[in-house]
């Protein structure tokens, strides 16, 4: 078992170390916010040594890995400060928004030999890992084209970092679509091209849509609105056949089409498969239980160091897309 300190003690924050509760691999000990005043009964509670500094948490011997869940531009730097501080270190998504600074966030835990983790903890959703092993069986022939769309009105009438506009320069693509970025990216590999636009009707930015273009030669359609209630859809379309997944991220029925039929039945034979639970408290658990084995050598962990530091540089290719009216390169 590992011992970590949590960076940040937010309500996100406050889920990493409740869904450790039940967890034989990763222990937080520690927790540093800048407002210890606010959270200082949680850490009592959970029985957390907190201070208001990130390098107690670093120069603390006791201590093998940090989660930070912390404002997105100041990911990078605290990554590169634990990699020196010999840390391993698990950052809440988006990884970074500039593909140069998620590019030496990954160098600089590459170099020092620790694991990096990041916290899509959606990539561990039952209707999510179903898809991913009916495209890795096959059985949907070649991916031609992922559509996907996370949306929820949860940042209506909330202040604060999260709505800056340094820290979510797509809107909502931030917020949400970082994760179906990344489930996009694992599904259908790398991006290379993106198609941003935005529009603003209650918040600033928040309808955002992209259409994509992967190295393989599939395409893609992204979107979020951050004035709907929460909803979720994932289609995945192969040459054989495609699945597809409704609702919310812990989500339990992957539907899937294989095969030709009459034109008049719509073509193919369609079926329903339903899936153990898994709610987000559990899936956090479990991103956070495999990165801890993984710093320990015992798992390999679900995610690359490449592959957090490409999503950088999606985000901030759709950024300029949107800001140019133009495709750009990621």
């Amino acid at each position: 078992m590992i011992n970590a300190a949590i960076v940040g003690l937010g309500w996100w924050g406050q889920n990493h170390v409740t869904a450790s509760k039940r967890s034989d691999k990763i222990r937080f000990t520690r927790a540093v916010d800048l407002v210890p005043e606010n959270v200082q009964g949680f850490c009592d509670t959970h029985k957390l040594e907190l201070t208001a500094s990130y390098e107690d948490a670093l120069n603390d011997p006791d201590i093998d890995a940090v989660v930070l869940v912390t404002p997105h531009s100041l990911h990078t730097e605290q990554i590169v400060a634990g990699a020196a501080a010999g840390k391993h270190v698990l950052t809440e998504k988006p990884f970074a928004l500039k593909k140069a600074d998620g590019e030496r966030a990954a160098a600089a835990m590459k170099d020092a030999g620790l694991t990096l983790g990041i916290g899509h903890n959606y990539r561990y959703g039952p209707a999510i890992q179903e898809i991913k092993r009916i495209i890795d069986s096959g059985e949907l022939g070649d991916v031609h084209h992922i559509e996907a769309n996370l949306s929820h009105q949860g940042q209506i009438g909330i202040d604060g970092w999260r709505r800056a506009s340094e820290e979510a320069p797509t809107g909502g693509i931030v917020h949400f679509g970082a994760h179906m970025i990344d489930i996009m990216c694992w599904y259908g590999g790398p991006m290379r091209e993106v198609y941003g636009q935005l529009a603003t009707h209650i918040l600033e930015n928040d309808v955002g849509s992209v259409l994509t273009k992967f190295e393989s030669g599939a395409t893609g359609y992204l979107a979020n609105l951050m004035t709907t209630p929460a909803t979720m859809h994932l289609h995945v379309m192969g040459s054989k056949g495609w699945a597809r997944a409704n609702g919310w991220m812990d989500a339990t029925k992957v539907t899937t089409c294989f095969g030709a039929g009459a034109v008049e039945d719509g073509g193919g034979s369609v079926s329903d498969v339903e899936l153990p639970v898994r709610d987000i408290i559990s899936q956090i658990r479990a991103n956070d239980d495999n990165f801890a084995a993984a710093c320990e050598g015992t798992e390999t962990y679900l995610f690359t160091p490449e592959e957090m530091a490409h999503t950088a540089a999606i985000h901030e290719a759709i950024a300029k897309s949107a800001a140019s009216g133009s495709p750009t390169q990621v």
